[in-house]
């Protein structure tokens, strides 16, 4: 199958301009919104994603761009609740006749690795590039990108979204190949990754950036359509049952609080 024709060429022909605006709106203040922590399927256990057929490598670990070396407290896995991996899998069955795959960057992520981001890389980054900037508005700026961690537990009213193990960074690539042209790199944190950053359509937008622009909706909607709800200051998150997705969804509580003891790290 080709995706200029059929099922999937209709949806990255499909706009999604007003769902990430609705969700964008929507999403200030998620790390308040409601936990049912008595819900049974917060004791779902956490799986690894490439046991089940989906593949990726964890960015942090593996120093990928823009990093370039290993993060300090990153696991070689790829966790998340067996329900979201079988999520996944479902959108691999709709993209494998095209032979095309998901590309998991980052799922469970360990709190180290979080607090890192959140209370020292981002933070220098935007230093560097605005010197101009206060502190309060460091502080904004960082939390469009980086949810903040914690010292100690986690409080499992408001987790990080990846300590849930519900959330996962990815994107769609040929089978066993390269990934399609999604316009930047994963955490490529700028105003360019926000997944409607495509959606306008001046007159001469050049081929490249129509080609993103299809390929963000195509994996947007893909996941839209699997139960996921996704960041809108990044094309590449998605997650089920934490509090962003109860937030945009408008579920009265999210049901997956901080994921249970995790399997053994691989090596």
């Amino acid at each position: 199958m080709h995706l200029t024709h059929g099922p999937l060429a209709a949806l990255r022909a499909r706009p999604l301009a007003a769902e990430v605006a609705e969700a964008a709106r929507l999403r200030p203040g998620y790390r308040e919104h409601a936990v049912a922590l008595d819900d049974p399927r917060g004791q779902h256990q956490m799986v690894e994603l490439r046991d089940r057929g989906i593949a990726g490598a964890n960015a942090y670990w593996e120093g990928s761009p823009p990093y370039h070396e290993r993060i300090e407290g990153a696991v070689p896995d790829l966790l998340l609740r067996a329900p979201v991996a079988d999520a996944l899998a479902g959108v691999n069955a709709r993209l494998e006749p095209y032979d095309l795959e998901l590309w998991v960057f980052d799922a469970w992520r360990p709190l180290a690795v979080q607090n890192h981001f959140h209370d020292h890389w981002m933070p220098a980054r935007l230093r560097a590039l605005n010197p101009d900037w206060d502190a309060a508005r460091i502080a904004a700026e960082t939390e469009r990108y980086w949810a903040r961690g914690a010292r100690g537990a986690i409080n499992p009213l408001s987790p990080p979204p990846h300590a849930t193990g519900a959330a996962v960074d990815l994107t769609i690539r040929r089978q066993g190949g390269a990934e399609l042209h999604m316009g930047t790199i994963f955490d490529d944190v700028s105003e360019a990754s926000n997944t409607d950053a495509y959606e306008a359509e001046p007159e001469g937008l050049a081929v490249s950036a129509r080609e993103a622009r299809s390929n963000r909706r195509l994996l947007f909607w893909l996941m839209r359509e699997a139960g996921f709800a996704n960041n809108p200051t990044e094309w590449w998150h998605f997650s089920i049952g934490d509090q962003m997705w109860a937030r945009i969804t408008g579920a009265r509580a999210a049901y997956y609080s901080t994921a249970p003891e995790v399997p053994s790290p691989r090596t």
